[in-house]
């Protein structure tokens, strides 16, 4: 049988990896919709605010697909309208492989492999991400309204 003081020190472990990913899914959905905030509304295809949607359970393993997908095609929108034409594709294959991986890696043999290729991906969007983002900050947001904000409140 397995001693009190090993279980209690396992479960500190969990509790810390834990807390350690859910702070690391924050910063990482944080970057994310600050990206889409530097994207015109004309241009974006998702609300920022439904990055965070991705934190419920089960619910995310489908909305990633639709959520990445998504991003993508802001992005490509953004890009368009301020006359970037860099032939890239916007993310759309590393925003497809995290889902995809994430599906995989259910799979009890290959669960361990397509998690560590995952996490991988899911560094390296969210990198590209942050370069995204702060392309789009180094820039004016001139959008499809030719650089007037769209707050009437504001003088231009």
């Amino acid at each position: 049988m397995y001693s009190v003081e090993l279980l209690e020190g396992l479960f500190v472990v969990v509790i810390i990896a834990l807390v350690i990913g859910i702070g690391l899914a924050i910063m990482y959905y944080l970057n994310l919709q600050n990206m889409l905030k530097e994207i015109h509304p004309s241009n974006r295809t998702i609300a920022p605010t439904n990055v965070w949607l991705m934190l419920i359970p089960l619910f995310n393993i489908v909305y990633g697909f639709i959520m990445y997908s998504k991003i993508t095609e802001s992005i490509k929108n953004e890009y368009e309208a301020r006359g970037y034409d860099d032939g890239g594709n916007y993310l759309k294959g590393l925003g497809m492989a995290i889902p995809i991986l994430a599906v995989v890696g259910i799979i009890p043999t290959l669960g361990s492999v397509a998690s560590l290729a995952g996490l991988v991906v899911w560094i390296i969007y969210w990198v590209k991400s942050a370069e995204i983002k702060k392309r789009l900050m180094s820039s004016p947001n001139e959008g499809a309204n030719g650089g007037m904000s769209s707050n009437p409140d504001i003088l231009d």
